[in-house]
C-alpha cells in the first residue's frame, strides 16, 4: 500500500502479510462450533512513523492498516471468531464472538474483521419475511486486536476534530455498555423489497436505516435502490461533558439512491448521497465501511453535515478458460462544506473529484484460490479555497495504490 502526495508533502507506504486460519466442526445436525484467528505481519514500521514536516500529519490509510497506538513490534494477532451455532428449522442462534454484515456494522478484513461479542438471532422464510436480532456487549474494532466494551470501541481508529476544531476527545470517554440491533426485511410486491435496520447504542445514539429496492425491468436488468438514514441522540451522546461526548448533535440524516443497468457481463450505476444540515452524520469508522451508495475505497463521507455526492460506477467480470478478471472503476464528486468549519466537517475533507479502479486476476485449475489485485485511486481537489497543506495531505491531490496477493485454501 502506498500514498503519494503532491509536491513536497510526505509520502507513505507499508507492506503487510495477513493470515486467517479458521476451523468449523458440526457437533450435531443442529449444533456446530466455529473459530477464526487473524495474524498480521508488518515488514517495518519506519514509513508509517514518518510525519510531514509542514503539517505534522502522519499516514491515514497505511496507519489504518497498522495502528501504531495499539500495535507494537512486527506481529499482531486476534481471535475475532469463536462461537456456537444453533439451527432449528427457520430459527438460527449464534452465541460468542462472531462477524456479521449489516449496513452500519460489517466485515472489513484489513487489518481485522470487526467482530462482535454477544447473541445473534435470525429467522428467515424462503422468499419471505426475514428477522434478525442482536444484543452486543463487546466489539473488536477493525483497527485493533482486542475486544472493548461498546463505548470504548468507538474511537479506536481515526477520531477527527471536535466542534472546537481541535482533536476530538471522546476516545476512551464514551460510556455505553450494549448495543441492540433489529432487522426486518420482506417483499412488498414482486420486484420490490423493503428492509429496516435499527441500531440502539446505549446512551449514545439511535440509527435507523431504511432501504427499498425495485426491479424496474428484470429483462433489461434495470434496478433502483433508495435509502434513508436517521440518527437521534440518546442521553448525552456518550458523556455528560460535551467535550468528551461522541454524538453531540440532536439529530442527523441522509438520503441516497442508486440506479443500475446490467448489460451482458457489465453493470453500470449512477449513485447519489445527500447528508442533511441538521447535524454531522456519525458512523464509527471502527465498525466497518459506510452504507452509502457513493462509497469508494479509501474515501469516506461519514462525519459530514450538509454534503452532496454523485458517483458513476462500472464493473464487469471477464471469464476465460484459464482465469477470470474482475474489473471495476468509478468516479465521484463530493461537495463538502469547508474543512475549516468543524461543525460541518469532522475529518476536514475538502470538496474533491475521486477516481478509482481495480483489476483482479483469478486463475483456475491448479492455481485456483490464488488472486492478485491492483487497486489505484487519484483524488483531485475541487475547492480552491481549501488548497492548504493541512487540508490536502492524504485528502486531496494524491495518488494511492494497493497491490493485494491472496491465497485461500
Amino acid at each position: 500500500m502506498q500514498t503519494t502526495n503532491q509536491g513536497t508533502a510526505e509520502d507513505f507506504s507499508i507492506l503487510v502479510t495477513w493470515i486467517k486460519p479458521t476451523f468449523h466442526y458440526r457437533i450435531t445436525d443442529w449444533l456446530s462450533i466455529h473459530g477464526a484467528s487473524v495474524v498480521l505481519l508488518n515488514y517495518g514500521t519506519n514509513s508509517i512513523k514518518k510525519r510531514d514536516a509542514a503539517t505534522g500529519e502522519g499516514p491515514i490509510y497505511e496507519g489504518n492498516l497498522w495502528n501504531q497506538r495499539l500495535m507494537d513490534g512486527a506481529v499482531a494477532s486476534s481471535l475475532p471468531e469463536l462461537h456456537l451455532d444453533f439451527s432449528f428449522g427457520a430459527h438460527f442462534f449464534r452465541i460468542g464472538r462472531f462477524v456479521e454484515n449489516t449496513p452500519a456494522i460489517n466485515v472489513e478484513a484489513w487489518p481485522f474483521p470487526n467482530a462482535l461479542e454477544g447473541i445473534w438471532y435470525k429467522f428467515e422464510q424462503e422468499q419471505g419475511l426475514k428477522i434478525q436480532l442482536g444484543l452486543i456487549d463487546r466489539m473488536a474494532p477493525r483497527f485493533g486486536e482486542d475486544f472493548f466494551d461498546i463505548g470504548n470501541s468507538i474511537g479506536v481508529g481515526p477520531i477527527g476534530v471536535g466542534l472546537d476544531g481541535l482533536p476530538s476527545q471522546y476516545r476512551g470517554n464514551v460510556n455505553s455498555n450494549y448495543m441492540a440491533i433489529l432487522n426486518l426485511a420482506f417483499p412488498i410486491t414482486q420486484g420490490m423489497t423493503l428492509a429496516f435496520w435499527n441500531y440502539q447504542v446505549e446512551e449514545v445514539n439511535n440509527t435507523l436505516f431504511v432501504e427499498t429496492k425495485f426491479d424496474l425491468n428484470k429483462e433489461k436488468g434495470l434496478k433502483l435502490a433508495v435509502q434513508y438514514i436517521r440518527q437521534d441522540q440518546l442521553g448525552d451522546g456518550g458523556n455528560i461533558d460535551p467535550m468528551l461526548s461522541y454524538f453531540t448533535d440532536k439529530q442527523a440524516n441522509s438520503f441516497g439512491w442508486s440506479i443500475s443497468k446490467s448489460l451482458k457481463t457489465h453493470e453500470f450505476s449512477l449513485n447519489f448521497t445527500r447528508i442533511g444540515n441538521q447535524g454531522r452524520l456519525l458512523l464509527p469508522r471502527d465498525w466497518g465501511v459506510e452504507p452509502f451508495y457513493t462509497f469508494q475505497r479509501r474515501h469516506r463521507v461519514e462525519g459530514m453535515r450538509d454534503l452532496t455526492a454523485l458517483m458513476f460506477k462500472w464493473q464487469t467480470i471477464i471469464e476465460k478458460e484459464k482465469h477470470d478478471l474482475k474489473i471495476f472503476s468509478s468516479i465521484a464528486h463530493t461537495w463538502a462544506k469547508s474543512p475549516a468549519k468543524p461543525e460541518n466537517n469532522k475529518y476536514q475533507l475538502p470538496s474533491n473529484l475521486n477516481w478509482d479502479a481495480s483489476i483482479k486476476y483469478m486463475p483456475k485449475g491448479k492455481l485456483k484460490g490464488i488472486s492478485a489485485e491492483l487497486f489505484m485511486a487519484y483524488r483531485f481537489l475541487t475547492d480552491k479555497d481549501s488548497d492548504l497543506p493541512i487540508y490536502t495531505i492524504n485528502r486531496a491531490n494524491f495518488f494511492h495504490s494497493d497491490v493485494i496477493v491472496s491465497y485461500v485454501f
